[in-house]
């Protein structure tokens, strides 16, 4: 078996073992050339120690010393290099407090978490495989290396990273491997917000990112990661619009949203205020008045403490909060200012987490589709009329306003906003000439009423 890599990996491999050294392709790479996948990064594992390898090659950025990584750039790109090591006394549950810098390959793959990670590989010994991981590529599986509740006690993240895989690779966990999740998962209060918003961020931007949230629940790992999506497990909306439960047509909803980090996010969070708006009337029906807000203030809460950067929150936050918008909206004034309100350039994924959102709800002969299909078209023309929207788009600014007398700064802030409802309305209007002809009259009007 020979596996194809690039030529930097294979020059760096081939002058380590000129040097007299071992040194391996290994882990990911591996694993997604022989699932047919392109992988993100190729890493080199070597018995040679970091100086050894500084002293190699004439490009070297020592990145992680500590940990015996050294990065060597080559005319084809930067490959990390790592010598051979064990790991003990791993502190919180995450970090081990003495590595040692060993010689032997297999005790190198034996730290590693899962056996489909712990492969290596060079063009002189083929694939080194001591843990069948190719076998579990064969069938699909995620084990963990050796004795799980070992592999996840050291390291608890190990925990999430194995439900990570299963859900981006299609893969099942080995039973064994499952009940040693289930046995260590309290160790994830020891991982930081940083990994976990890693962990379900590639979660959420896999093809199965419902079937990864699904196993979240039913391994009882989202009270550690996400607490407050809890009360949507198994919440019965007793509405004949909604043929599941709010879990049921959220994970529904996340799997037919475009493959967008924040379109997805909204999915994720976008009806999780509906327990805490939950009515029902005399008739047994249920009801969620003001649901979108709501769940828009828990999605803010969670993206903050998960430590989301500013603009994620806040797109989010827009999508969630107009995602209840009417698809019957006509009035072009409305359209124009939700449209703003939303932000252009957010318009396809307002649409993407709508389309989706209708998409999870029985359609009794496609009303539902056939209004929203009404909707966007009406968006789209109004859009590609380019008409003026905003201010900026006025024809007329402030100083023109004071060009003809207007100084007081509120007025003329007012003026604006009289000027835009009516080129909104009419557009024709977004003319100088015509905007300051309507600003004279209406501060004169502003005159005499004051």
């Amino acid at each position: 078996m020979r596996i194809e890599m690039p030529k930097g990996a294979r020059f760096i491999i081939g002058r380590i073992l000129q040097e007299g050294y071992d040194a391996y392709l290994v882990g990911g790479s591996i694993r997604d050339v022989l699932l047919g996948k392109n992988p993100k990064d190729y890493d080199i594992a070597t018995s040679a120690t970091p100086e050894s390898i500084i002293g190699m090659f004439e490009k070297t950025v020592p990145i992680g010393i500590k940990h015996g990584t050294v990065e060597v750039v080559t005319d084809d790109g930067c490959f990390d290099v790592t010598t051979f090591r064990s790991e003990e006394g791993y502190i919180n549950k995450r970090y081990p407090e003495n590595v040692r810098f060993i010689e032997d390959l297999i005790e190198d793959l034996r730290r590693r978490d899962i056996t489909i990670n712990a492969l290596a590989y060079n063009d002189e010994k083929g694939l080194i495989d001591p843990f069948g991981g190719f076998n579990d590529l064969n069938h699909r599986l995620i084990r963990a290396v050796g004795h799980p509740v070992e592999r996840f006690k050291e390291d608890a993240l190990r925990i999430l990273r194995a439900v990570r895989l299963a859900t981006t690779l299609d893969f099942n966990i080995e039973e064994s491997t499952l009940l040693g999740i289930i046995e260590e998962m309290d160790g994830l209060v020891y991982i930081s917000v940083e990994r976990i918003r890693e962990e379900i961020s590639n979660i959420l931007m896999s093809e199965n990112p419902g079937r990864g949230m699904r196993m979240l629940f039913e391994l009882g790992l989202i009270k550690y990661v996400l607490p407050e999506l809890l009360p949507l497990a198994s919440f019965n909306q007793f509405n004949r619009y909604h043929d599941k439960d709010v879990l049921g047509h959220t994970l529904e909803v996340l799997d037919r949203c475009p493959r967008n980090l924040h379109v997805r996010l909204a999915a994720l969070f976008h009806d999780s205020g509906k327990p805490r708006c939950f009515t029902i009337d005399k008739d047994g029906v249920g009801h969620f008045y003001g649901h979108e807000k709501e769940s828009a203030s828990i999605a803010r809460d969670v993206l903050q403490r998960l430590k989301y950067d500013n603009r994620t929150i806040h797109l989010v936050d827009k999508l969630i909060s107009l995602h209840m918008v009417p698809s019957e909206m006509k009035n072009e004034v409305k359209l124009k200012k939700f449209a703003v309100n939303m932000g252009i350039a957010n318009i396809p994924l307002f649409l993407g987490l709508k389309k989706a959102d209708h998409g999870g709800k029985p359609d009794i002969g496609g009303i539902h589709a056939s209004k929203l299909i009404e909707f966007e078209k009406r968006l789209n023309e109004i859009l590609e009329r380019n008409d003026p929207l905003e201010l900026k788009d006025l024809a007329v600014n402030g100083d023109d306003l004071k060009s003809i007398g207007i100084k007081d700064g509120r007025l003329i802030g007012k003026l604006l906003g009289i000027l835009l409802e009516n080129v909104l309305e009419t557009p024709g209007l977004n003319t100088r000439e015509r905007l300051l002809e309507i600003a004279a009259r209406e501060a004169e009007n502003d005159n005499r009423g004051n």
